[in-house]
């Protein structure tokens, strides 16, 4: 390998800065000018698969002196629940509203009394922060003090003066009263107080655009994630407010409808959507992405190296099929890669990729967990039976579902975008036919690397993703083997249960 001092700088720099934090990471490589976008005045949901550098995006708008950046990450807050987990976000907004109010001198053209606007997000903060460790909803018990004068007061009023004065001599009484106290009621009452704020606030602070940035959006519970949404929304009607979500697509709900109304945001309508993820059916723009994030990591570490040194053969193109198309998993299989090639001195080749690949499978599987809350042995179980069938039995990476097929079963096609999600599987081409055709169209996926059950395999064929023959044409794709709704219900075989632990 060339300059092993060079190598091992680099992978110090990568592990040092491979995730994104307001005090380390790696800049966010722009390539298709989605940052432009975000900064637009405009509702946005960035969807990108965990790694794929939502982080990096909707930090990157950040210090900014055209907007005011506001910040939330929503993992803070996943095991809390709605409406607690909204008095959150709002605390962590207007704890940050005023702390940017506070950042700068106050322009002193406008007409309004910024002391006032002060005071009244002071107050709106002291009540969210004592509300929040409130019961969600109670029935508090009131005492009314009444006097025979008010209860009299309409009948003394239809017969005089005189008649008035004489009730007033009347006794008081208490009355015990019952009355309902919910925190959702009360936040939906002070909308307009909020709304108001967050408007004056933009204008005081030039009339600028207020960004509010919810990262890993996907943390909250589904059920949830309508109603925290739809509040939120509704806060951005009219006041230079606008939300910049970023999470993961199919752990995702963001629009929810009953009989007589819907909550949350409609994309499209109410937010435009910004698809960060890069996909293998786009092999060769996959490859000259993650060229050009490697070469702006080196140009970062300040080292002396090429990408192509470091690699030989299709070790590279390895190494981003492995990666599934996300920065963070390619930049750590090549931390991995890398280290190994430097003790060895020799170039990253394919079998090394795969070794790594193959060492990260607990990592990802972990991820599964974390991700997909009580849903991971339905997840597990589906791709259990993805790889029993594709790799096992016949000895490929690529596989075919009819769309005929997931339209029938939602479960299954939840199932394989959640799988896709959690880089477990991998979208090649979502409209293509069977080879030879039936008629049918199909979606063609390849399992992750990760799950090769060693780096090489015996009679096994890896299926390239974008390989053509001389016609253009993916023949070797559109041949893999369909997987069939029969196939996915077989019964799994089952494992024997060790009873006792072994030890020496």
């Amino acid at each position: 390998m060339t300059d092993a001092g060079e190598v091992s700088k680099l992978v110090s720099f990568i592990e040092e800065n491979v995730r994104t934090s307001p005090v380390s990471g790696l800049p966010f490589v722009d390539s298709r000018g989605l940052r432009s976008r975000l900064i637009l005045k405009q509702n946005h949901v960035v969807f990108g698969r965990r790694g794929a550098g939502k982080t990096s995006l909707v930090r990157s708008v950040a210090g900014s002196a055209n907007h005011v950046d506001l910040y939330v990450n929503l993992e803070d807050y996943k095991d809390i629940t709605f409406p607690n987990i909204l008095i959150h976000v709002l605390i962590k907004l207007f704890t940050q509203l005023h702390s940017k109010l506070h950042a700068q001198p106050l322009p002193s053209r406008l007409g309004f009394s910024s002391r006032g606007l002060d005071k009244n997000l002071s107050r709106m903060l002291s009540a969210l922060e004592e509300y929040v460790h409130e019961p969600d909803a109670e029935t508090q018990e009131v005492t009314v003090t009444t006097t025979s004068a008010q209860r009299m007061g309409a009948s003394a009023g239809a017969q005089g003066i005189g008649a008035s004065a004489e009730a007033g001599k009347g006794r008081s009484s208490q009355v015990l009263r019952q009355l309902p106290r919910s925190k959702l009621e009360y936040l939906r009452l002070e909308l307009s107080a909020y709304k108001d704020a967050i408007g004056r606030a933009s204008q005081t602070l030039g009339r600028v655009p207020v960004f509010l940035l919810l990262d890993d959006y996907y943390f909250v519970p589904k059920p949830m994630q309508p109603l925290l949404i739809d509040y939120l929304h509704r806060l951005t009607k009219g006041t230079g407010l606008y939300l910049k979500v970023a999470t993961i697509k199919h752990r995702t709900k963001l629009y929810s409808r009953s009989a007589d109304q819907y909550l949350g945001v409609e994309l499209g309508h109410d937010a435009i959507e910004i698809d960060l993820d890069y996909t293998l059916d786009r092999f060769d723009e996959l490859q000259s992405f993650m060229r050009q994030l490697l070469q702006n990591a080196i140009d970062q570490a300040d080292v002396r190296l090429r990408p192509e040194e470091i690699f030989a053969g299709d070790g590279f193109a390895q190494l981003c099929l492995a990666s599934g198309g996300v920065p963070r998993d390619f930049l750590l299989l090549f931390i991995a890669v890398a280290t190994r090639a430097i003790a060895s001195a020799e170039p990253i080749g394919k079998m090394q990729v795969n070794e790594a690949a193959i060492g990260n499978l607990g990592n990802k599987i972990e991820s599964m967990k974390k991700d997909s809350g009580d849903e991971d042995a339905i997840l597990d179980d589906y791709l259990k039976r993805i790889k029993r069938y594709v790799y096992d039995e016949k000895r490929r990476n690529a596989f075919l579902i009819s769309k005929n097929d997931l339209d029938a079963d939602t479960q299954l096609r939840q199932a394989i975008r959640e799988l896709v999600d959690l880089r477990l599987i991998h979208l090649v081409d979502q409209n293509t036919s069977k080879a030879p055709s039936d008629g049918q169209r199909y979606e063609a996926y390849v399992i992750d690397v990760a799950l090769y059950d060693n780096p090489r395999p015996r009679d096994f064929v890896q299926i390239e993703p974008g390989r053509k023959d001389s016609k253009a044409r993916m023949d070797d794709l559109r041949a893999a083997p369909v997987l069939t709704l029969t196939i996915l219900r077989k019964q799994l075989p089952k494992i024997p249960v060790q009873l006792e632990l072994s030890y020496e």
